[in-house]
């Protein structure tokens, strides 16, 4: 067996570990960047006698972004998905990013007054995701969330 210099093992050892780790900082760095670019959308919860809305109740996000639900009149008002309209396997992501859930897919209440609900769209992949508010569902108060 042929014996290497210890100063050729240890420069091996080196670029391995300081390799990995500089693979390790690029791709910190990488999911980094992608949180820093992430933006928050915001839809009202609005409800009153001209009738119960998502405003607007229809917006276009990117994946890992999230969306901000806030609870302007009317309420109580909730945040609640229909896993039958959503893209295959998304149901378990959206729901482990729905905290306080009463349900599957089903948010809490939101009562007072300028109350916020949000999301996180991180992990999901693009299609529609079709929500409503469950107390005002009959009433027309739906909307739709496009991941591209």
């Amino acid at each position: 067996m042929r014996r290497r210099p210890a100063g050729v093992l240890a420069i091996a050892a080196g670029v391995a570990v300081f390799g990995g780790i500089r693979t390790a900082f690029a791709h910190g760095l990488r999911a980094h960047e992608r949180a820093a670019h992430a933006a928050t959308v915001t839809i009202q919860m609005v409800g009153g006698t001209d009738g119960y809305k998502f405003v607007p109740n229809a917006v276009t996000i990117k994946s890992g972004d999230a969306v901000t639900f806030v609870n302007v009149s009317g309420g109580p008002h909730n945040l609640s998905f229909d896993a039958a309209t959503m893209p295959d396997g998304m149901a378990p992501v959206l729901q482990k990013a729905m905290a306080n859930a009463q349900g599957p897919l089903i948010g809490p209440m939101v009562v007072a007054p300028n109350a916020t609900y949000t999301v996180s769209f991180a992990g999901a992949k693009p299609g529609a995701y079709h929500f409503y508010c469950l107390p005002h569902q009959t009433l027309g108060m739906n909307g739709v969330i496009t991941v591209q």
